[in-house]
């Protein structure tokens, strides 16, 4: 074009090809069309996770795709890396052995032990944990100095370490923090009532899973002429987390909360999230109210936010929840409905706004992709021992579709006065990812058809006609990949997933930080200095892609822990035959999933029976003689071969093949 590199910044993601990509976002993600390509040998001195500079010389938005150059490092990720002690033997005086650190992530390079803890025999194969001190070189490698010897990647606490680093998350929480933290009292004094309406007569409850230790949700309803009349509730964390506070900074660092199967990293120290900003029973409690009249059909007419003081009437849970609001007889849920009677005609009517206000989205073009998540059973020592798919019931959706509701009520509250905020954010699907989708839907006779820019209903459609179809899990699947991924924007572009035009959260300031941004930028309205708020454009526009950039790698910890005890999980099941479902068809193998146990796994192409060719328009490998194929939905019987904790994958042979399965209902599930 004539015109000279343009710069941006953002974090370098390594493949295990070599080369990687740099991570745009906000203006930048705009012009680009998506993130940036750096070839091999084009990274410089830059290692997987780092921020780095890089100048871009080729792009074409139209198409998401950019080549660039990484010109700078401007904040290193891996200061420590985890991984395997092997010994090498060096030239050196008295033929001593040195040592190197494998890293446990692939795409990180070997580092070269220079000091610290002394190694020995006994550290080979055993996990450490090495501070890097230099960056590789022309003349040398990456150099660190072991701190410490951790012992076997099957110790839960290695896993966890391991995982949480990986991922440049901020484990403990500095003294300075601690020590703000609890300066705060247990329990808010009556000096902060003022400016707040009294709630705490008002009979709300908190509805959460039964592990749950952080309640910073409530809800209560009643009905009004025409319909009803639905208070959230939410713990107001702003009065306690101010801005420019070392435990603002803290929170502003970590962007969210992250959770593992046997533990979490909390955005906030446990004095705000298990104590002072937890809606407990009994407690007084300092909350933002989100104050919503809704008709009969789930249109919203008013909605009213406002500060008050509560105290929760019950602690409940999903699973008790849904019991008493079910048609089972049995003693036990009897006697919760007796002790719980002055609220189970609220929880009744929180059930039969649920069902419209789904059916509501729903017609609107939300999508239904309410995929099933894998669940841990740990032992006392946290190690893998069950996996089962989670099941959702009308309790998980009744609060879904109350948070969702007050999410939108709030964003419109806000966008009515022109106040920055940061929008949770779900753009339209690029037409090539959707073209890419139906070249896998065709085969099926399905596709996603369209005029220009893909709207959500036209992604319904195809959902709709899934439904009940032998495919239905596989190929829902595939549509939630082809979609772009939500994040923060003071820049509405409505929700796709959704279908909503307006949308922020508001609804778990303890565990997200947008919702704190979202609760002070309320706090400005109701206070009168709107003119404050507004002058924060850029700050929230900022904060807004620091918090993107944090969930992206909360998230994607929280995967990476899942696939490990996954495969930790598998350890005790090798060789095992096992029903399994094609998932995925590349030209390396296919991937399968287990019928039993929520595990995804990797059938080799050398491990299939014959020479097999990719077959890209029909998305199958097909055999050179024979005839046989491997397509998506065919039922294989297989055996697990391999689990590598360190790789965190499972890898499959083929056993032998299933019967073809007819056409499964929904209902037959």
């Amino acid at each position: 074009r004539g015109e000279g590199p343009m710069y941006v910044e953002g974090r370098y993601t390594r493949a295990r090809g070599g080369f990687g990509f740099v991570a745009t976002a906000g203006e930048d993600r705009e012009r680009l069309g998506g993130d940036v390509f750096v070839p091999r040998g084009r990274e410089r001195d830059a290692l997987h996770g780092d921020l780095v500079r890089v100048s871009v010389r080729r792009w074409d938005p139209s198409a998401g795709r950019s080549t660039g150059s990484v010109e700078e490092v401007l904040d290193v990720a891996n200061r420590v890396i985890l991984g395997r002690v092997e010994s090498v033997f060096v030239r050196r005086r008295g033929g001593a052995p040195g040592y190197r650190v494998v890293p446990h992530d692939e795409r990180l390079p070997v580092v070269e032990v220079e000091g610290g803890r002394p190694l020995d025999a006994e550290s080979e194969g055993r996990t450490a944990l090495v501070r890097v001190t230099a960056a590789p070189s022309a003349r040398h490698g990456l150099r660190g100095v072991v701190e410490r010897v951790l012992g076997d990647l099957s110790d839960p606490e290695v896993q966890f370490l391991q995982v949480a680093l990986e991922a440049g998350l901020r484990i403990e929480f500095e003294d300075e923090v601690q020590r703000a933290a609890e300066r705060l009292p247990h329990d808010p004094a009556p000096a902060d009532y003022a400016g707040r309406e009294d709630l705490r007569e008002v009979p709300f409850v908190t509805i959460d899973g039964e592990s749950a230790r952080d309640f910073d949700d409530a809800v209560w309803l009643e009905e009004s002429a025409g319909g009803v009349l639905l208070r959230v509730a939410i713990a107001d964390v702003g009065h306690y987390v101010r801005p420019g506070s070392v435990l603002d900074e803290e929170a502003r660092l970590r962007g969210t909360s992250t959770y593992f199967p046997d533990r979490a990293i909390p955005m906030l120290p446990e004095r705000l999230s298990n104590e002072l900003c937890s809606l407990m029973p009994d407690r007084d409690r300092l909350v933002m109210v989100a104050e919503m009249r809704l008709d009969a059909e789930g249109a919203r007419s008013d909605v009213r936010v406002f500060r008050a003081v509560i105290r929760s009437a019950a602690r409940l849970n999903y699973t008790q929840v849904a019991a008493m609001l079910s048609d089972d007889p049995s003693i036990d849920i009897e006697e919760d409905r007796r002790r719980h009677a002055s609220i189970l005609p609220m929880l009744q009517r929180m059930q039969a706004l649920m069902r419209t206000l789904y059916r509501r989205r729903v017609e609107r073009g939300s999508l239904d992709l309410d995929l099933p998540e894998a669940l841990v059973g740990l032992s006392e020592e946290g190690r893998a021992t069950d996996l089962r798919t989670a099941m959702r019931n009308d309790a998980h959706r009744m609060i879904e579709e109350m948070m969702l509701t007050a999410n939108c009520a709030v964003a419109e509250f806000l966008e009515r006065r022109r106040i920055p905020l940061p929008y949770r954010i779900h753009e339209a699907p690029e037409p090539l990812s959707i073209e890419q989708l139906n070249e896998l839907l065709r085969p099926q006779g399905l596709h996603v058809a369209h005029e220009g820019d893909v709207r959500p209903r036209d992604v319904q459609r195809v959902l709709e006609k899934l439904a009940g179809h032998r495919l239905e899990r596989v190929l829902s699947r595939q549509v939630l990949r082809s979609l772009k991924q939500a994040r923060y924007d003071t820049a509405n572009a409505g929700h796709f997933g959704l279908g909503f035009d307006c949308y922020c959260h508001f609804t778990s300031p303890i565990r997200r930080y947008p919702d704190l941004l979202v609760h002070r930028q309320i706090g400005y309205v109701l206070d009168g200095e709107e003119e404050g708020a507004r002058s924060l454009a850029e700050v929230v526009q900022g904060l807004s892609d620091s918090s993107s950039t944090c969930e992206r790698n909360s998230m994607g910890a929280e995967r990476a822990m899942l696939d490990l005890k996954k495969a930790e999980f598998m350890l005790d099941h090798l060789l095992e035959e096992e029903p399994a479902t094609v998932v995925g068809v590349e030209r390396f193998g296919v991937f399968v999933e287990l019928e039993r146990y929520p595990v995804e796994g990797l059938i080799a192409l050398d491990d299939l029976p014959g020479r097999f060719r990719h077959d890209p328009r029909t998305h199958s490998l097909v055999a050179a003689r024979g005839g046989r194929r491997f397509r998506l939905g065919d039922s294989l019987l297989v055996e697990a071969v391999d689990a590598s904790l360190e790789r965190r994958q499972v890898r499959f042979v083929l056993a032998e093949d299933l019967p073809a399965r007819g056409f499964r209902s929904r209902g037959s599930r």
